[in-house]
């Protein structure tokens, strides 16, 4: 993972993931208008905290919602 953050205040502004080369993930927060891009699944769902909870019928998604390179292997199993 590669994670860039401000300069000035140190708020998480993007990371980039060398087993999905082709994404670029920017957090909601750094967006003028968040509410533009609503949510299309709840990936890390078997991670959530026990009292997290989502009156929505997104799809839940256990762990990775994208296919990794598999070359580049699970950040979590490092």
């Amino acid at each position: 993972m590669l994670r860039t953050f401000c300069a000035d205040c140190g708020t998480s502004i993007a990371y980039f993931d060398q087993g999905l080369p082709e994404e670029l993930y920017l957090t909601i927060g750094f967006f003028d208008h968040p509410e533009r891009f609503a949510p299309q699944a709840h990936a890390y769902w078997d991670m959530k905290l026990p009292w997290v909870e989502f009156g929505d019928d997104l799809p839940r998604v256990g762990r990775y919602s994208r296919r990794r390179d598999p070359a580049v292997g699970n950040p979590a199993d490092r």
